[in-house]
């Protein structure tokens, strides 16, 4: 008894020690702005958050423009969300996650069309495209994942 008390007592850290590896979690904030689209483009996007577990399942994963969405892990934006009055989407984790991703592609097939994406890892920006003129005949796709740091 005397030993396990001196183990729990000396085994368990203060609020200072660093989580174990694998555990830190983070919030995650993605911005997203299609402007000139046409009916002829194409625009996908797709954003997610995950656990290593299951833990994600059974409640809301995102906010989009500050509205919780439903328990799906990810958020998909196609060209027909942008070719309304809306142009930006601004989704955020609603708790921390151990990992996130972005994943978009992108044709234009009209008149020049105008991109931009910010992705923020707990308030820091990682991924930051600003104003790309993707001119007729342009095509983009990235792959794009984040994890705490």
């Amino acid at each position: 008894m005397l030993a396990m008390t001196a183990f729990v007592s000396t085994g368990c850290g203060g609020k200072d020690d660093d989580p174990a590896p694998g555990t830190k979690k983070m919030n995650m904030k993605v911005t997203i702005s299609v402007v000139g689209l046409e009916a002829s483009d194409n625009v996908y996007f797709q954003i997610g958050a995950a656990n290593h577990d299951a833990s994600q399942y059974g409640s809301p994963v995102w906010k989009m423009n500050g509205t919780t969405q439903g328990n799906t892990h990810t958020i998909e934006l196609k060209e027909q969300q942008f070719l309304g009055s809306t142009k930006t989407y601004v989704l955020e984790t609603v708790k921390a996650f151990d990992f996130g991703s972005l994943n978009f592609d992108y044709s234009n097939d009209g008149a020049p069309l105008t991109v931009s994406y910010k992705v923020e890892i707990d308030g820091k920006v990682k991924t930051n495209v600003q104003n790309k003129v993707v001119p007729a005949g342009g095509t983009d796709d990235q792959n794009l994942t984040y994890k705490p740091e």
